[in-house]
C-alpha cells in the first residue's frame, strides 16, 4: 500500500511539473512595475466588432427646359421644373460587421512551450496585420449621370439655312440682260421658331407612330420590329419633351465608414441629410438624425468574469452577444436590419492557465 501511495505521490508531481511547464502567464496591461516578462513574451488584444456602413446618398438636379414657358400654352403641360436647382435625399443604408482589434483590452503573454514550437504567435501576427489593412478604410465615391446629348446640344442648333431670290444684271452677246438668281444663307432662329420646330416634331412623331399601330404603312413587320420602332419613336418624343418640362439628373455618393458602439450602447448616432448640403457626420444638436439602435437578447452578467489587472491568469476571450439592429430617424424605426453577434456586448471570460487555445482564435496579436 505504501509502494502504490508513493507512486501515486510521484505521478502527481510528474504531472503538475508537465502542467506548470505548458502553462501561459497572461497580464492585463498596463502591467505592473513588479512584473518582468520573458524575451519570448508578445501582446494581444481582444476583438471587438466593428459596423461597417454603407450609405447612399441621392444628388438630384433638376434643369429648366429651355421651352419650359411655352410648355403650358402650347402642349398643356403643367407638371414641369420651372427652375433651377440641386436638391439631396437618402437613398439607402447598409451594413455589415466585422472584428477589429480592441485598444482598451490589451494583454501580455508569455506564451507556453506548446505555442512556441508551432509558430502559433507568427500565424495570429500575420492574421493581425491583415485585419488591419481590410478595415476602417472610409471612402467617398460620386457616379456622376451625364446630361442626355439631346437635351445638352440642342440649344445649339441655332441657326437655319433661308434663300434669298433676287435678279442679277448681266451682259449677254453685248446685251444688258437681267437674270433671276437665288442665293442661300444662314440666318440665326428666333426663339419662337425653335419652339415651333419642336412642337411641330413632337405632332409628327405621334401621327408616325399612330400609323404604325394602325398598320397603315401595309407592311407586315414582324412583332419586334414593330416595337422597336415605337420604342424609338417613344424616345424622340420624351427628347423633345424634355425641351418643354425640364430634366433631373440623379448623381449618387456612396459614404462607406466604421463605427464601434460600446457595450450596452443602445443609440449610436451615424449622420444628417440636409436636403441642400447633403450628408453631415456632424450629429450635434441636428434636427434629423440618422441612428442604429441596439437591443440585446438574454443579457446576462457573468460573476468574476473581468480580470484583475495583479493576478496572473490564463488567456481573456470574448464570447459575442446577439443585438438586433435598426435604423431610426426621428425616434421612429425606418428599417430592421436584423440580429447581428456583437463582441464588446459580450462578457470577458478567463480561461485556465494550463487552457492552450489557438492564437488566432483569441483576439489579435501585435
Amino acid at each position: 500500500m505504501k509502494r502504490f501511495l508513493n507512486i501515486s505521490i510521484l505521478f502527481i508531481l510528474v504531472f503538475s511539473m508537465h502542467n506548470l511547464s505548458a502553462q501561459k502567464q497572461v497580464y492585463p496591461l498596463p502591467l505592473d512595475s513588479t512584473v518582468k516578462l520573458s524575451a519570448n513574451h508578445f501582446y494581444y488584444h481582444l476583438p471587438t466588432t466593428a459596423i461597417k456602413v454603407d450609405v447612399t446618398v441621392t444628388k438630384v438636379r433638376e434643369i429648366k427646359g429651355y421651352y419650359a414657358d411655352y410648355a403650358e400654352k402650347l402642349l398643356g403641360l403643367t407638371n414641369i421644373i420651372s427652375d433651377n436647382r440641386t436638391f439631396y435625399k437618402l437613398k439607402d443604408v447598409n451594413i455589415e460587421t466585422t472584428v477589429v482589434p480592441d485598444l482598451d483590452m490589451a494583454f501580455a503573454v508569455e506564451p507556453s512551450k506548446n505555442q512556441l514550437q508551432n509558430n502559433c504567435y507568427a500565424k495570429a501576427l500575420l492574421k493581425s496585420q491583415q485585419a488591419e489593412n481590410t478595415v476602417f478604410n472610409n471612402t467617398y465615391e460620386v457616379q456622376v449621370t451625364p446630361m442626355p446629348d439631346f437635351f445638352k446640344n440642342y440649344a445649339n442648333v441655332s441657326y437655319t439655312e433661308t434663300e434669298d431670290s433676287f435678279v442679277e444684271t448681266k451682259i449677254i452677246n453685248g446685251v444688258v440682260t437681267q437674270v433671276p438668281a437665288n442665293r442661300t444663307r444662314l440666318v440665326n432662329k428666333t426663339a419662337d421658331q425653335k419652339v415651333q420646330e419642336a412642337t411641330d416634331r413632337i405632332s409628327q412623331i405621334r401621327k408616325d407612330r399612330n400609323s404604325l399601330i394602325a398598320g397603315e404603312q401595309e407592311v407586315a413587320y414582324s412583332a419586334e420590329a414593330l416595337q422597336l420602332m415605337i420604342d424609338q419613336l417613344n424616345q424622340s418624343e420624351n427628347d423633345y419633351l424634355d425641351l418643354f418640362r425640364g430634366i433631373a439628373l440623379e448623381d449618387e455618393i456612396h459614404y462607406i465608414f466604421y463605427v464601434i458602439p460600446s457595450k450596452g450602447q443602445h443609440n449610436l448616432p451615424l449622420f444628417t441629410i440636409n436636403q441642400n448640403l447633403g450628408l453631415s457626420f456632424d450629429t450635434d444638436n441636428a434636427e434629423s438624425v440618422y441612428s442604429l439602435r441596439l437591443t440585446g437578447f438574454n443579457m446576462v452578467s457573468r460573476a468574476n468574469s473581468q480580470p484583475e489587472k495583479k493576478a496572473p491568469q490564463g488567456f481573456r476571450v470574448r464570447k459575442p452577444q446577439a443585438v438586433q439592429i435598426d435604423l431610426m430617424n426621428h425616434g421612429e424605426t425606418i428599417h430592421h436590419f436584423g440580429i447581428y453577434q456583437m463582441l464588446q456586448w459580450g462578457d470577458v471570460q478567463i480561461l485556465p492557465t494550463n487552457l492552450d487555445p489557438e492564437l488566432e482564435e483569441v483576439g489579435f496579436v501585435f
